[in-house]
């Protein structure tokens, strides 16, 4: 009798036990560790901590998703994977919301001030987004599937064939 496929074979990751303790742990690491680089000012401290939890609501989401439609994820780089394209998404919305903020605020302000602010502006500065974003979401990505998540061990064959073909004793090679 043929074995499932990989994938079926492969158990999903589980959150590291206890929960209640790891998964906090591997939010604030993630989430906390771009506000150190601003640890001079406390405006861009803010907007990085803004950002990053924004980035991991909506990674958290989708995973919560794919485990939803019982999909879940079967290694850490899908997590990490889930991670980066949120991160990406952000890094993409960045520059036109924040373009669009100060170009409200300038006009709030200054009478017609705002006409200095353009979306062309804000694709300009994409790739810069997109430079300074997806390292830093990729690092923090990987910290939180390593702190939070573990893998489960590999079932065992007998228990994949429900046919008793393998038996728990057998030891090759002996």
């Amino acid at each position: 009798m043929a074995l499932p496929p990989i994938p079926h074979r492969m158990p999903p990751l589980g959150w590291r036990k206890p929960a209640i303790l790891w998964t906090p742990v591997a939010l604030i690491v993630a989430i906390g560790w771009p506000a150190l680089i601003f640890a001079g000012d406390r405006a861009l401290q803010e907007l990085a901590l803004t950002v990053s939890a924004a980035v991991f609501a909506l990674a958290l989401v989708t995973l919560g998703a794919s485990w939803l439609i019982a999909r879940p994820p079967r290694t850490r780089r899908t997590v990490v994977m889930h991670v980066v394209v949120a991160g990406a998404i952000a890094s993409l919305l960045a520059p036109l919301v924040v373009t669009h903020v100060v170009a409200t605020v300038s006009d709030a302000t200054h009478e017609g001030a705002a006409g200095g602010f353009s979306t062309s502006m804000a694709m300009a500065l994409l790739p810069l987004a997109l430079v300074l974003g997806l390292p830093a979401a990729l690092i923090s990505a990987i910290a939180f599937a390593w702190i939070a998540l573990t893998r489960k061990p590999p079932p065992e064959p007998h228990d994949l064939l429900g046919d008793g073909v393998f038996s728990r004793d057998v030891q090759p090679f002996q």
